[in-house]
């Protein structure tokens, strides 16, 4: 009778352990950590009279590549600084809960 007894409560407890198993969630915590904002690198100045011997088309494809570069630093900056905007957060760490 003992044998039974023992045999019917380890089966109870393995089918309590399997059918809540079953039942658990899984929430997932997404950390993101601040992007670092690198330094911008020291530009070498140019002279005017370097520039001269450019044509005006040559020297206004300069220009405006270089307006294009800047405002794409620009967009990039931000998209690294919004990295560390304040929010929900442990420590030095954002919390993002989908």
């Amino acid at each position: 009778m003992k044998r039974w007894k023992k045999l019917a409560s380890g089966l109870a407890l393995a089918a309590a352990i399997i059918s809540s198993s079953g039942c658990a969630t899984t929430e997932y915590v997404y950390v993101a950590e601040p992007l670092p904002l690198p330094d911008r690198p020291a530009l070498p100045r140019i002279a005017a009279s370097d520039l001269e011997c450019l044509t005006d088309e040559a020297y206004e494809r300069l220009v405006e590549r270089d307006a294009l570069q800047d405002t794409h630093i620009e967009r990039l900056k931000a998209i690294i600084e919004s990295t560390h905007q304040p929010g929900e957060s442990e420590g030095r760490f954002q919390i993002w809960r989908p």
